[in-house]
């Protein structure tokens, strides 16, 4: 059922006007400009790709531009790939929106393409640089998956990022105090959706328990 919900309101591909809106989105709002490549597939051996090589992809479907927005960045997911005994395989955290897991996951790397195709990911490999190769860990990135696999997504971690400083981290054109005026709505709403991704966040950094936004702004002001 779960999947099946997220088939119905997102489909496999995305469409034009979608892409279209965007690639504007991510121009006006970050001045950043997609560039557009007539090779829009190629079929990588997967014998040259190497554990901790990184990969990153983008859906113009508003969820990945809007993680870019939040984040500053120009991907909207970040993958790594980690060899296990003879397979490669794909390590990654997944909301489980089109992939059929949700949380921390590893998942071969053939049947990984593939389902990124059907999506209409855009994806691209970025091997490490030797220095940086020889310095990677395969043993220890092993075991670092296996004593996380299967732990939560971890979203809203994303939010937590802008609140580490008063300003700085904000995205461009928001507003200085747009996460509390609308985490404090949000929170009337469904408290739990606002404390998951605002408020925990606010109690952490002033060092409190289970302050709701009025409280934190009564004890922030004082």
């Amino acid at each position: 059922m779960y999947t099946n919900f997220f088939e119905k309101v997102r489909p496999n591909h995305v469409p034009e006007y979608q892409v279209k809106s965007n690639l504007k989105f991510l121009s006006e709002s970050m001045g950043y400009n997609m560039e557009e490549r007539e090779i829009d597939h190629v079929d990588v051996d997967k014998s040259l790709i190497k554990s901790g090589d990184f990969f990153g992809s983008v859906r113009l479907d508003g969820t990945s531009p809007m993680i870019m927005y939040g984040t500053g960045a120009h991907l909207g997911h970040c993958l790594m790939a980690l060899w296990f005994d003879d397979e490669l395989y794909i390590v990654e955290s997944q909301g489980a929106g089109y992939w059929p897991v949700f949380g921390i996951q590893r998942t071969k790397f053939d049947d990984w393409i593939e389902m990124a195709r059907k999506r209409d990911y855009n994806v691209v490999w970025l091997p490490l640089k030797d220095e940086y190769r020889q310095m990677f860990d395969e043993e220890k990135a092993h075991e670092w998956f296996n004593k996380t696999d299967g732990l939560s997504y971890g979203y809203h971690n994303f939010i937590f990022g802008w609140i580490d400083t008063a300003r700085d981290n904000l995205p461009t054109l928001l507003a200085d105090h747009f996460a509390p005026v609308l985490f404090a709505l949000v929170e009337k709403l469904d408290f739990n959706l606002a404390y998951n991704f605002f408020v925990e966040g606010m109690n952490k950094r002033l060092g409190v328990e289970n302050y709701d936004i009025a409280m934190i702004a009564e004890l922030a002001a004082k």
